[in-house]
């Protein structure tokens, strides 16, 4: 399971906004996939 993966199975229960942005900060996760998890959709929409 990859990073992004992990990140839209635990947003918002275990992972909070500040998880997802410090995953951007960190190269770990794209903007634009992060932003999609936090609007609550595919990163393909």
């Amino acid at each position: 399971m990859n990073v992004e993966e992990l990140a839209r199975k635990y947003y918002p229960t275990l992972w909070d906004k500040q998880r997802i942005e410090a995953l951007v900060a960190a190269g770990r996760l794209s903007r634009e996939a992060a932003d999609a998890i936090m609007a609550g959709r595919s990163a393909e929409e």
